[in-house]
């Protein structure tokens, strides 16, 4: 598989901290303040470092989903809030679109100057939630991370987050369909929507990953651990892809590769499965999708069908 990274010019822009749909709903209860962790000043320097590319700290590697909001805002009822961390790089979701770019730990707040975002019409609650959310991880909350619980305040709203569930049985449970695709550098960082017209899907079953990519397909070993994918060698089909397919063929063969890390969250009913390429610049996002590659694993065999369909 090719490990050249492309971009789809179908998608997304959004540098800056803003969000489709109107302020935020107001709702009842009262904030609480925060105080930085003691480890706070220790990855400060590291989480600013001037690379930015490796950057490491007390919170990467983590996934976690707001178990609590108070102030200003209300969370949509039977909407997920997730936020995740991984090489210096935060992705967030209020049940709507994705936020995604750097961040860094300094002075016991936690700073994303900019984010990228998906560009999906997002209507009334949840349309209101995506612009709170920019908002509240624009204005450099406070943060304290205590075991596996995270807190977030900026004196307005204070954001309780546990961990988030994961794991191989709730990545077999239904096909994937993926639906954006996500660059991060030390330039730009952009979350573009899958060209329409193609249909790109994946399936895990038994330790394995069957794949479509809109044009080629194929599949191979996938071992599933709590927050880690570990592709092994891929076979697919070799027909030639042209436009927007070839990008999207180029880009899910750089994700998929090695040991990536995935998050899966769970908004307004819909499943969203995140996996971030093992040197966290490159991801794809995919939506829960039951009737994508229902059989992509031959009835009786453990082992992935390869199959093709015409870009």
């Amino acid at each position: 598989m090719r490990g050249v990274f492309g971009m789809l010019g179908a998608g997304v822009l959004l540098v800056g901290l803003t969000a489709c749909g109107s302020s935020g709903t107001a709702g009842s209860g009262g904030t609480t303040s925060a105080s930085p962790s003691p480890a706070a000043s220790a990855s400060a320097s590291a989480s600013a470092s001037e690379s930015g590319r490796t950057t490491r700290s007390e919170l990467d590697g983590k996934t976690f989903v707001a178990s609590e909001v108070t102030g200003s805002h209300t969370q949509v009822p039977d909407s997920t809030i997730t936020i995740a961390f991984e090489g210096g790089s935060l992705s967030a979701n209020a049940g709507c679109n994705t936020m995604v770019g750097r961040y860094t730990l300094v002075g016991g707040k936690l700073t994303a100057p900019q984010l990228a975002s998906t560009m999906m019409a997002c209507l009334g609650d949840l349309g209101d939630q995506d612009t709170w959310l920019g908002t509240f991880l624009g204005s450099s909350p406070t943060y304290t991370l205590t075991g596996d619980t995270l807190t977030l305040t900026n004196g307005t709203d204070t954001v309780v987050f546990g961990p988030a569930p994961s794991g191989a049985e709730a990545l077999q449970s239904t096909g994937w369909k993926v639906s954006d695709t996500i660059t991060i550098t030390n330039q730009a960082n952009t979350t573009a929507a899958v060209d329409p017209s193609l249909t790109a899907w994946m399936r895990f079953k038994g330790g394995e990953v069957a794949f479509n990519d809109s044009c080629n397909g194929g599949g191979g070993p996938a071992q599933i651990g709590d927050d880690t994918i570990t592709f092994g060698a891929l076979r697919q089909t070799l027909m030639a892809c042209v436009g927007a397919s070839d990008t999207l063929e180029q880009t899910m063969s750089a994700v998929l590769q090695g040991e990536t890390t995935y998050t899966i969250t769970s908004a307004g009913g819909t499943k969203y499965l995140r996996i971030m390429s093992t040197d966290g610049t490159k991801g794809l996002g995919l939506l829960a999708d039951n009737s994508v590659g229902p059989d992509a694993f031959p009835s009786g065999s453990g082992s992935a069908a390869a199959t093709s369909t015409s870009g």
